[in-house]
């Protein structure tokens, strides 16, 4: 089966999209790193095909994908100091793991810790937005293998995908941290300078 193309700009994306999240379609999705590929984050059939795909191991979470900041406070439990955090990096090139709300997708949540991204990238600010809905995501490849960001070849190894939203991609992985700790622990990538040029304190922590 080839896997639906469709533009960021094609006027049917949202629907089409939503139908995919609904029915349990796999979705590879832009980002401002890579593309990701995911869908529905509480259709387990979806979660077992990207498993299947990828050649994942059924207990390794996966990253839940957000239209917007506000939006963390559904899935995740932010106090002044990580809701401050959340605001200076996000939207942006970055995961965060935070402590889970009880309605985060069990799939995403490990030990209690869901791993969190909201993407600087249209696809999120435009159409996720309007839908208003979360996607579970992970890099599209074979686990082990460099990301894919090319849809010919995304195509040629992945053709069980039921639909590819075609955007700009930037290349590398975001970065992965741990903001619970004080000062952040880095879990990949490096420490932004968002974080290691200022302090975070009480003043700034309503601005988010």
């Amino acid at each position: 089966m080839i896997p639906d193309v469709v533009r960021l700009d094609a006027p049917d994306l949202d629907r089409r999209l939503e139908a995919a999240l609904e029915t349990g379609e796999i979705v590879v999705f832009p980002t401002e790193t890579v593309y990701g590929i995911g869908g529905n984050p509480w259709d387990e059939s979806v979660l077992d095909r990207v498993r299947t795909l990828k050649g994942r191991l059924v207990g390794r979470p996966f990253t839940l994908h957000l239209p917007s900041v506000a939006a963390i406070e559904r899935f995740a439990r932010l106090d002044d100091r990580l809701r401050a955090i959340a605001g200076r990096l996000l939207p942006g090139p970055y995961t965060l793991l935070l402590p889970a709300s009880p309605v985060a997708p069990p799939a995403t949540v490990l030990d209690g810790v869901t791993g969190v991204r909201v993407p600087d990238h249209a696809f999120f600010r435009s159409t996720m937005l309007r839908l208003d809905r979360p996607l579970f995501g992970t890099s599209v490849n074979r686990s082990g293998a460099p990301p894919l960001s090319e849809v010919d070849r995304i195509i040629e190894q992945c053709p069980s995908v039921d639909l590819i939203v075609v955007g700009e991609v930037g290349g590398a992985a975001s970065t992965i941290l741990d903001p619970t700790d004080d000062p952040p622990r880095v879990v990949r990538g490096v420490l932004p300078r968002e974080l290691s040029d200022a302090p975070l304190d009480e003043e700034e922590e309503g601005d988010a």
